[in-house]
């Protein structure tokens, strides 16, 4: 469903920081862009045809909103009509939040909308785009992505040691749903574990829960071990034929 730009965490320099993106025609929407983003979204010539982008921020971590920034200045010269920030309808404080932060940056705020996300109909067949707040740390306010499709829901969870939220998901997840949620090996104050994972998702529903923001191999390896599907960094065309060339 999503494709990925990047798999990992702050410092996974290989895997990149964990951001997501859904394309559609000219529209496209991308989940978060931290500091390791932005460069490998030039290499995919991800912007080719596009005119309508929205961007949605998860938190305000550099890992997360690093390069956005970056992002808005490249939108801009590439003369792409339609620049959307995506906020919530109900936290005015997260809004003035992601403006401040792109002011410092020497973005003015003419070049870009703000969308409240009641009002972010993105693609025809998503009708609806919503942030629900979810714990992550006491600094930062983080938030949950919800999307409805005609036929699924998708719940994208940039970063977070919410297990009320992950067990509320889990007790509605429709055979078609899909989990996308940050992971990590053991316990931490800001990531859930795997095992917190595994004991939240039964076994035959752990293949639509796609685990992310991988600080290693070691995580990925177990993350399939239980039976989770894991997020893969898409591969530029040059990559695909290299690969391909040396087999």
């Amino acid at each position: 469903m999503l494709k990925f730009i990047g798999v990992g965490d702050l410092l996974n320099q290989e895997m990149l920081n964990t951001c997501a993106y859904i394309k559609e025609g000219n529209k496209m929407l991308i989940i978060d862009c931290g500091i390791l983003s932005f460069k490998r979204m030039m290499e995919l010539n991800l912007f080719e045809d596009v005119n309508e982008v929205y961007i949605a921020i998860t938190h305000m971590h550099p890992d997360h909103v690093g390069a956005l920034a970056s992002l808005i200045f490249y939108l801009n010269t590439k003369n792409i009509v339609s620049k959307n920030i995506i906020v919530p309808s109900e936290d005015e404080e997260q809004k003035q939040n992601i403006v401040n932060f792109l002011s410092l940056q020497g973005v003015e705020n003419d070049i870009y909308n703000i969308v409240k996300d009641e009002d972010a109909i993105i693609f025809n067949d998503m009708p609806k785009f919503s942030y629900k707040k979810i714990k992550h740390t006491e600094l930062l306010k983080s938030f949950a992505i919800e999307m409805s499709f005609a036929d699924k829901k998708v719940y994208y969870l940039g970063d977070n040691i919410d297990e009320k939220y992950q067990k509320s998901i889990a007790k509605k997840l429709g055979e078609n749903d899909l989990v996308y949620t940050d992971c990590c090996g053991g316990n931490t104050e800001l990531h859930i574990s795997l095992l917190q994972l595994a004991n939240i998702y039964d076994e035959k529903v752990r293949k639509q829960v796609c685990c992310m923001h991988f600080k290693d191999d070691e995580n990925i390896d177990e993350a399939k071990r239980l039976g989770f599907s894991v997020a893969i960094k898409e591969q530029s065309k040059e990559e695909y034929l290299k690969k391909i060339m040396s087999h």
